[in-house]
Parts: C-alpha cells; structure tokens; sequence
C-alpha cells in the first residue's frame, strides 16, 4: 500500500444498517478498506444490527435521523429532507474524495449531495432489477437523476446491467459490473458439526433439508415454494422445508397456507438466524423462490456450502449457477416449475452429495471479498486519477 492511499477518503451512504444483502456487502467492502487503509465513514439513515460491525472494524458510523416508522407521508418526508440536508453538510465538511451510495433512495440522496457538494467521484450501486421504478412511477426520475450525478454506477450482475441500460438509457461504459464477495470459510468437521445441528432442529437422518434463505417478503416466493413443497409432500418425498429469514409482515400467511396445505408440520420457521452459514450444512438442498433478484449472497452462501440449488431463472441467479453441477433454473411466479425442479433435485440428490466439494470450491475461487474489493479500490483509484 504506498503512502498516498492512506489519505484517501471515502463516504459510504445507505439507508440502514438492519441485516440485507446490500448492507452485508457495504459492510464488507467498508471494513476491508479500512484495512488497506483508507479513512472509511458511514452515513446510514437509520441505525440497525450491522453497527457493531462497521464500528470494530474501524468505520466511523454517522446517522441521519430517520425513521421509518413514523406515521404519515409528510412526516417521512421532512425526516428524509433534514436527513439530506445533513449529508450534504457532512460533506461540504468532512470532504471525503469518494462517496460511494448503496441503493435507491440513499443512491439519488447520495449523488446529488456529493455533486453539490463537488466531491471528486460519486459511484452509485445499482444492487437489484428495477422493479422498483415499476411500483413508483416517480422512481425511473429519481434513478437517472442520480445516473446522472455519478461519476460511474457499479452493477453486481450482468443481469443488472443489461436491466439499467434497458431502462434508464445509460451509456454502458458509465457502469462497472463488480460481483458480490463473500467471506467463506469450511468448517474441519463438516460430518459432526452436521450431526449436532439435525439433532437441534429435530432432522431425522433420512429426512430431506430443504432451506429458503430470504426474509419473509412477498417478492421472495414463499407462497409458491411453501405451494410446490406440499405438493412434493404429496408425492411421498421425505422433505423438510427450513424457512430462515426476518419476517416483514407475511409470516402469519404463510403458516397459514402451510396448515391450509397440511404441511404444518414439515415447514421450520427458524427466523433471522446469526449462523446461517453454518446451518447450511444440516441442510441436503438449497431453494430460492424469489420474482426478482439483482445477486444473491444467499445463494453463493448455499452454493458455498456445497449444497445443489433450485433457483428461479431471474436477475443475476443464471450467472452464479453457470457450471454449477447439480443446480437447476425454474421459472418465477410458477409453482409448478418449482415444484418439477425439486422433483429433480431430490431424485439426483445422492450423486449430488458426492459433489458437495465442488461446488463449494467453484463458488469460493470465484467470489472472494479481496477480489471484489480490489476490483472497487481499481474503479476508485482510476477515477480519482491516480
């Protein structure tokens, strides 16, 4: 690392630190930068799980007062406006060379505050497809404004690239396509730590492990899978479906459609879980159900871990499953493209299990945090000109 680096500052912008794939994926990149070191800060609009984890690794975390649970429109307005206004201070003062925003509120906020504010290179992250601008017809405005007011707009998946071109008409050459990284480590006794965690979570040595790591969001597809997964009960399959994720308002649903289903007592409803990737290995089969995806750490994590998947065919799952051996697309929305490609999971599930370990060696040399933040420290070096 030569001298000059060590002065170069950099301000991340999101919208929480609560637990999600964009935040996990800032969280390594900011504390991995720090270590190579750059001067890191956040500012975050509202606090959240993830602080602890900024703070220890040397990142000065700043909030902006919001709070999403404050009632009525204007409220969350005016709470959102002091906020930008703050960031923009923050940055009239602090003058970091780089801010680096994650997401779209916090991306237009992001932007258009560092370009106020001139700072000399404003990336933007474009984490996901733009369903979002299909919800809110203000959105695709607010997306090219902050196009417009960076220096370049990173993208994790190819996928998501080809989504932004298409709908925001972005020049190609201002997007960067950096992948998600992961921090991947095998356990030394991957037979006993199995054992000891089938026991906790009551799994017979003959049952199926299916696992669904997402939070319980309707766009994730746990009513399709929770449907599909009855269905392959009724064909006699010994299956066990293990849901781990945060439940943000569908979870009374669901386990009421599985008891409507009479799968009750074969649908595990763990919760956010702080082990998910060690709970991987109790588990025989990865599933993701979702209607869109931009590149799902949840699934390098289960490929990481060795396991088959059965992902729906959307935003960047093809290019994680490419050359994959064992792992399936299926169709989104559609239970019963689900439902056959668990058919198929589970029929080649003992050849599959022989080729755990290549799975997880393909997934771990392909997405390593040290390439991907390499890859970020390249794009900002450059732009910086230096």
């Amino acid at each position: 690392m030569n001298k000059d680096s060590k002065a170069q500052r950099i301000t991340f912008v999101i919208g929480s630190m609560a637990v999600g794939g964009a935040e996990t994926q800032m969280a390594l990149l900011a504390t991995e930068l720090v270590r190579r070191g750059w001067d890191v800060s956040l500012y975050a609009l509202e606090d959240g799980d993830l602080r602890s984890r900024f703070e220890s690794g040397g990142v000065r975390v700043l909030l902006g007062g919001y709070d999403s649970s404050a009632r009525g429109r204007a409220r969350k307005i005016a709470l959102i406006a002091r906020a930008q206004w703050r960031l923009f201070t923050l940055l009239l003062r602090q003058r970091p060379h780089v801010v680096h925003a994650f997401l779209p509120l916090t991306n237009l906020m992001g932007a258009v505050a560092g370009k106020l504010a001139r700072i000399r290179v404003v990336v933007t992250s474009r984490r996901a497809l733009g369903l979002h601008q299909d919800r809110h017809p203000w959105w695709p405005w607010f997306d090219r404004m902050a196009n417009a007011c960076s220096t370049i707009v990173t993208v994790n998946s190819a996928a998501v690239g080809d989504d932004t071109v298409a709908r925001d008409g972005i020049a190609r050459e201002k997007l960067a396509l950096i992948y998600n990284g992961l921090q991947f480590s095998v356990p030394d006794d991957i037979v006993g730590l199995r054992h000891r965690l089938r026991e906790q979570l009551s799994l017979a040595a003959d049952d199926i492990a299916l696992v669904c790591v997402a939070n319980l969001i309707p766009y994730k597809g746990h009513a399709e899978l929770i449907e599909a997964f009855a269905k392959l009960r009724g064909d006699g399959a010994n299956v066990t479906l293990c849901l781990v994720g945060d439940d943000r308002g569908i979870g009374a649903s669901l386990a009421a459609q599985a008891q409507a289903l009479g799968v009750t007592q074969w649908v595990k409803f763990l919760g956010r879980r702080s082990d998910v990737k060690t709970l991987l290995y109790a588990m025989d089969i990865g599933v993701m159900a979702s209607h869109e995806e931009g590149f799902s750490n949840a699934l390098l994590e289960k490929l990481a871990s060795g396991l088959p998947v059965v992902a729906t065919s959307v935003g960047g799952n093809p290019e994680a499953l490419e050359g994959m051996p064992d792992c399936l697309l299926v169709e989104s929305k559609n239970s019963g493209s689900l439902l056959d490609g668990l058919r198929r999971a589970v029929e080649q599930l003992p050849e599959s299990a022989q080729r755990r370990d290549v799975r997880s060696r393909i997934v771990i040399d392909r997405y390593s945090v040290d390439a991907t933040v390499s890859q970020h420290e390249k794009i900002y070096r450059l732009k910086l000109g230096g």
